[in-house]
């Protein structure tokens, strides 16, 4: 649970990002949006970067949260499905935690190896979240394989939600959605009892 300071900041942050894009997002403009100083800032945040990173973490937990519920609640089948399903509709919907993923994700690759680590261990949580929903909703054993299938999905997620960032319009989100309700309700089911039979290698 974040403090009310930093949830003050957070708040300042994505309303910035959304009105004046991610390179208006300055710690100065942050402070004024917020009513703090820039010395308040630095008290809970030692870069925009990582500030920028909460914004995204705070915003994209849809995983986290159906994972929870699948595991927690013991949900059945048909509700895990419709958590997945309504989970990826709010995702492909947020745009300014989706536009700072690969804005963060290019200054990692460019080098900064803060949030080269911090991806790290968010996709490694988001991977074993992933899992742990595929063993509870469609009886996956939990392995090298069901991982490797999540890891796929993931990709798949991102991916879309760049298209969908780029506009790049190849097919119309309800006929998206009519695959992904396949995949989910039929799709997986299947490829879990394929892979299942695959020999250990």
């Amino acid at each position: 649970m974040k403090s009310d300071g930093k949830m003050k900041i957070l708040e300042a942050a994505r309303a910035i990002i959304i009105e004046h894009g991610i390179q208006g997002a300055t710690i100065r403009g942050i402070a004024q949006q917020a009513g703090v100083s820039t010395g308040a800032i630095y008290h809970y945040y030692d870069s925009k970067e990582a500030i920028l990173y909460d914004v995204m973490d705070e915003g994209l937990s849809e995983i986290k949260r159906i994972a929870t519920i699948s595991l927690e609640d013991k949900k059945r089948f048909q509700e895990i499905i419709q958590e997945i399903f309504d989970g990826m509709q709010e995702r492909f919907k947020k745009d300014a935690e989706n536009r700072l993923q690969f804005y963060l994700a290019h200054e990692a690759m460019l080098g900064n190896e803060e949030l080269k680590h911090k991806f790290k261990e968010k996709y490694q949580d988001w991977i074993n979240r992933l899992e742990a929903i595929f063993v509870q909703a469609y009886d996956a054993k939990s392995g090298p394989l069901t991982r490797a299938v999540a890891t796929w999905t993931m990709a798949a997620i991102d991916g879309m939600v760049l298209q969908i960032l780029l506009h790049t319009d190849t097919v119309e989100l309800k006929h998206i959605n009519q695959v992904l309700e396949f995949l989910l309700s039929e799709g997986f089911s299947h490829f879990f009892k394929v892979i299942h039979e695959v020999p250990d290698k």
